[in-house]
C-alpha cells in the first residue's frame, strides 16, 4: 500500500556511485518535519533498461506517497530527458541542478524544519558503514555508446581542502569506510595535483578503518596510483576498472583509449605491486559490430584476465552517441545468449577467487544483520563474508569455513 504517514522521506537510487553521492549529498541538506510524505529518486540513463527502471521507480514512489505527497526526480536520466517523468503525474517534479540545488527546492516545496526520513538504503547505509565521496565530475572522453558526457559535462573537480573536510566529517559520524568517487575518477586535478595525492591525504585522516576507490579508467592505472596504495594500510585492496571488450578491433569502434594488451599491461602492474589485489569490471555484450569471432576474443581475455567479478550489460543505444548511427546492429536474442554466458563465466571466477578464502583469517568490516546473528562484511579486497558473530561497524578477523551464494561464510577468529 502507499505510504501515508507524514514526515517520511523515501529514497530509491540508481546507477553508479556518483549518482549514489548525490543523493546522499541531498538527503543530507534535507529538513522536512511537517512536509507531508516525500519520495527522492536517483534516476540512471547508461542503458535504456536504467531509465526503464527509472521510470518503474517513480510510479511505484508516486503510489507510495499518494495524492498528498511530492516525488522528486534527480539524478542523469532526469537530465537527459526531464519530460519522461514529468508526465507521469501532477505531484513529480524533476530537478536537474547540482544536488544542493537540488535540496533547496525540496526544502522549499515540500517544507522545512528537522528531518525525519523512512528510507531502507539511508538507515542500511549507516549501518553498513560506508559512504561515497565525491571529488569529481563529468567525463570528455566520448566513448561512442556513453551518454554520460551530455548529462555530466565536462571535467571538473573539487577543491581538496573541501574532499578532505567532507571525508573527515564523515569519519566523525562514524562511517568506518569512505569511497572515493567520480564520474571519471581519475581525471582528478587540483593545483597540478592528482589523485594519488588526494587519496595519500584521505587515507591519514585519524579514525579511518578502510579507504577505498571507485571505478577508475585503465590508463590512469599506474605506477604513482599503484604506490600510494600499497603504502596506505588502510586502502582496500580492490580495483574495479572497466574492459568494456576483449576484443581490439570493438574496443576502437566503441573510442576507448586502450587496447588489450595495455589493458593486460596495467593489471599485471597492478598485480605485481599489490600483490593481493582483487580486480572486477566491466563488459558490454552486443555492441554494433561485435561478431561471434569479437565475443569469442572477449571470453578468452576476461578468463585470462581472471577477474573475481564482470558486471556484464547488455548495448543499447543512447541518444547522441556515435553508436547510435552504426551499422552492424546485433540481435537481442544473440546479445542474451552472450549476457548469459559471460555471466556464467564471471560466476566460476568468482567462485575460484572465492574459494581461496578456506582455511584463512581475513580482516572483515562488518555492516548490517542478514540473520539473527549472522553478519555481512567486506575485506579489504572487497570479498563479501557472512560472520557468525560480531556487530555493526566493527572490524574482526574472521576465519572463512565455506563459499556458498556469491559469499565467504566463516566465524570471529578465536583470538579475537
Amino acid at each position: 500500500m502507499p505510504e501515508k504517514s507524514d514526515n517520511v522521506l523515501h529514497i530509491h537510487t540508481l546507477g553508479c556511485k556518483v549518482n549514489f553521492a548525490d543523493v546522499q549529498t541531498v538527503r543530507a541538506r534535507l529538513r522536512l518535519d511537517g512536509a507531508g510524505p516525500v519520495a527522492l529518486v536517483g534516476t540512471c540513463c547508461v542503458t535504456a533498461e536504467g531509465e526503464k527502471q527509472s521510470r518503474k521507480e517513480v510510479r511505484r514512489s508516486l503510489r507510495r506517497v499518494g495524492g498528498d505527497g511530492n516525488v522528486f526526480v534527480t539524478g542523469c536520466a532526469a537530465r537527459l530527458n526531464p519530460e519522461q517523468f514529468s508526465v507521469l503525474g501532477g505531484n513529480v517534479t524533476v530537478l536537474t541542478g547540482e544536488p544542493e540545488d537540488v535540496a533547496r527546492t525540496i526544502n522549499e516545496v515540500a517544507g522545512g524544519g528537522r528531518r525525519r526520513e523512512r528510507d531502507p538504503g539511508a538507515a542500511a547505509a549507516r549501518q553498513r558503514t560506508r559512504v561515497f565521496i565525491k571529488v569529481q565530475d563529468g567525463c570528455a572522453n566520448r566513448c561512442a555508446y556513453c551518454v554520460i558526457p551530455q548529462v555530466r559535462g565536462l571535467p571538473r573537480s573539487r577543491r581538496a581542502e573541501q574532499v578532505l573536510a567532507e571525508a573527515a566529517a564523515r569519519v566523525e559520524e562514524g562511517y568506518g569506510e569512505l569511497v572515493i568517487s567520480g564520474i571519471n575518477v581519475g581525471a582528478y586535478r587540483e593545483g597540478g595535483r592528482g589523485l594519488p595525492a588526494l587519496l595519500e591525504r584521505t587515507a591519514a585522516l585519524g579514525g579511518l578503518k578502510r579507504l577505498r576507490l571507485s571505478s577508475i579508467e585503465t590508463l590512469h592505472v599506474n605506477e604513482e596510483l599503484l604506490m600510494v596504495m600499497a603504502a596506505c594500510p588502510v586502502f582496500g585492496s580492490h580495483l574495479h576498472i572497466p574492459l568494456q571488450s576483449g576484443a581490439d578491433g570493438v574496443l576502437a569502434a566503441m573510442g576507448r583509449r586502450y587496447d588489450t594488451s595495455l589493458y593486460a599491461e596495467r593489471l599485471n602492474l597492478a598485480r605485481s605491486l599489490l600483490p593481493a589485489v582483487n580486480i572486477t569490471t566491466d563488459v558490454m555484450v552486443g555492441f554494433p559490430g561485435e561478431s561471434d569471432a569479437a565475443f569469442a576474443d572477449t571470453m578468452s581475455f576476461v578468463a585470462e584476465m581472471g577477474f573475481s567479478k564482470i558486471h556484464v550489460f547488455p548495448y543499447s543505444p543512447r541518444p547522441g552517441t556515435a553508436a547510435a548511427e552504426m551499422d552492424g546492429a546485433v540481435p537481442a536474442p544473440v546479445k542474451k545468449e552472450r549476457g548469459r554466458r559471460l555471466r556464467e563465466l564471471s560466476d566460476r571466477l568468482g567462485h575460484v577467487f572465492r574459494q581461496r578464502k578456506r582455511g584463512l583469517v581475513d580482516e572483515i568490516l562488518l555492516e548490517a544483520a542478514v540473520e539473527p546473528g549472522v553478519y555481512a562484511g567486506y575485506s579489504s579486497d572487497y570479498t563479501r563474508y557472512m560472520v557468525a558473530g560480531g556487530s555493526p561497524g566493527k572490524t574482526v578477523r574472521v576465519f572463512g569455513e565455506r563459499v556458498t551464494g556469491g559469499a565467504v561464510w566463516g566465524k570471529v577468529a578465536a583470538n579475537e
